[in-house]
């Protein structure tokens, strides 16, 4: 009978949180390369990524302030807050 050795609880918790990484990246990686793409086939999502495409719109960006037409719509909502419609 093989006797397997003990390995410390600190190496223990270090194994484990390495596991945790490696599993979130993979997990990332299958999102990116495989949902991803097939959410784009959805056909009520068709239409949007027709339009992202058509428009050239970098859809990875997090702010969308370097695109022109998300650039105008947030200046006109800001201005729209800051001076609202009266009502007649």
């Amino acid at each position: 009978m093989t006797i397997m050795p003990r390995i410390s609880e600190k190496k223990a918790v270090v194994v484990k949180r390495f596991a945790g990484l490696i599993a979130c990246i993979l997990a990332i990686a299958l999102f990116m390369f495989y949902i991803g793409p097939a959410l784009e086939q959805i056909p009520a999502l068709k239409p949007i990524v027709q339009v992202i495409d058509e428009r050239g719109i970098n859809a990875n960006m997090y702010f969308y302030t370097e695109v022109e037409e998300f650039s105008e719509a947030n200046i006109n909502m800001d201005n729209t807050r800051a001076y609202p419609p009266r009502s007649p």
